[in-house]
């Protein structure tokens, strides 16, 4: 699951994050930040001004509702997805 958020509202409350960069699909790099300590990813940057946030790292998800889902294409047979929401089949 991700969130994208724009990079100036973001911001870290504790810790430094650890980063490695590597190549999507698209050909595109993309810096992955994680916890140092436990290895769980925090964020993905493709581009400069949006974060992919991993909103399992949140204190609090209770407003969290998914507005689309995508790479559906590649999706597990077992994921449900609900009739009406907005579906991207994959990042290209």
């Amino acid at each position: 699951m991700s969130m994208a958020v724009r990079r100036n509202a973001f911001r870290l409350l504790a810790g430094e994050p650890k980063a490695f960069t590597t190549s999507c699909d698209s050909g595109r790099s993309k810096t992955c930040a994680f916890c140092p300590s436990c290895g769980t990813r925090i964020y993905h940057q493709v581009r400069d001004e949006v974060l992919s946030i991993k909103p399992g790292t949140l204190d609090d998800t209770s407003r969290l509702r998914p507005a689309a889902h995508y790479w559906t294409k590649r999706r597990q047979p077992w994921v449900l997805i609900p009739e009406g929401v907005l579906c991207v089949e994959d990042d290209g």
